[in-house]
């Protein structure tokens, strides 16, 4: 499924004004295929986080997103061209969920919060069986993303971003439901699978940032130096307690 010429030319032009304003950071990009059906499932901290992993990858992700965020003439607009479908969280989803399959079966891609909602404590929730229920009636590869410190930009109950404020997306390797049936212990089964893969994705983010930073770099980087001059001093000294005992004899 090819991108549209107007979703791309608005992420295109998203994109760019996102990177002015933040910092983000990626892993794992080409884990995403480049055709067939996909579904995105990620955790969920902040409103930006469906337009960062829209802007990550050159296919056409239609977000499922809650009917309230059309609200506003220029809300609505933007989100129609990039091709959000609405959900009602608190009625039936299954129309937007038919829409989600209709497009996974054009080969299109997805993307879903399997935790339904955003964490107010940075921890991430049991997921809903939708994106299992999506990748059992289409055959689409599930792409997990761990979502890192986007709720530092736009806090949960805040609206205006904090700027130039880094945070990180982690894509992990495709899963596949591979059940012969897709009754409700599959589901629930290949939905903990998915949940486990973002929990896992976000843990080697976080080390492998921790361990770009600086300040972390250059602390290892004393530390070597240290145990170092620490061992050309251990040596020097036994050579000269060496030397003075041959003296001495």
């Amino acid at each position: 499924m090819e991108e549209s010429r107007d979703y791309r030319r608005t992420r295109q032009t998203l994109g760019r004004a996102l990177r002015f304003c933040f910092r983000p950071r990626y892993r794992g990009q080409d884990h995403v295929p480049v055709d067939g059906p996909v579904i995105i499932a990620a955790n969920h901290l902040s409103h930006i986080d469906p337009a960062f992993i829209m802007t990550a990858t050159s296919r056409e992700v239609n977000y499922l997103s809650k009917q309230e965020h059309f609200e506003g003439r220029l809300r609505g607009a933007l989100f129609g061209r990039m091709g959000v479908i609405p959900i009602d969280r608190d009625g039936d989803a299954s129309d937007a969920l038919d829409a989600a399959e209709a497009i996974l079966r054009d080969g299109g891609a997805v993307g879903i919060f399997p935790a339904g909602t955003r964490s107010r404590d940075g921890q991430l929730g049991r997921g809903r069986t939708g994106a299992a229920r999506l990748a059992a009636a289409t055959g689409a590869a599930v792409v997990p993303v761990a979502i890192r410190e986007t709720d530092r930009v736009i806090p949960v109950g805040k609206r205006v971003p904090r700027l130039w404020r880094r945070f990180y997306y982690e894509f992990g390797e495709p899963l596949y439901f591979t059940a012969k049936e897709a009754n409700r212990e599959a589901l629930r089964e290949f939905t903990d699978e998915i949940m486990d893969a973002i929990t896992t994705l976000s843990e080697e983010a976080g080390d492998y940032w921790h361990s770009r930073r600086l300040r972390t770099r250059m602390a290892a980087w004393q530390e070597r130096n240290g145990l170092g001059r620490a061992k050309l001093r251990a040596s020097l000294d036994a050579r000269a307690q060496a030397l003075r005992a041959r003296l001495g004899r």
